[in-house]
């Protein structure tokens, strides 16, 4: 409930993952956060809002891991 993810779910890219933070106050919060954790570019496309992780091929298994280890500390401390 902390995040979410407006596409459905058929829809869903496995490289390109849109995700929203139920409490958008906490957006900026977020980002610098990211940032400060070494996490950069988490920023959603400006039309759309949110955020977006893309994490292609040349994305390594452990900068997942280090995106999804944030995002639950980050909704544990905030949420």
């Amino acid at each position: 409930g902390f995040y979410s993810n407006r596409v459905q779910a058929n829809a869903r890219s496995r490289m390109n993952v849109p995700f929203f933070l139920t409490n958008e106050a906490l957006n900026d919060s977020f980002l610098a956060e990211a940032r400060e954790a070494g996490l950069l570019q988490l920023k959603g496309h400006k039309s759309v809002g949110g955020m977006r992780a893309s994490i292609y091929n040349a994305m390594p298994l452990a900068g997942v891991q280090a995106l999804v280890s944030y995002m639950q500390d980050f909704a544990r401390r905030h949420g």
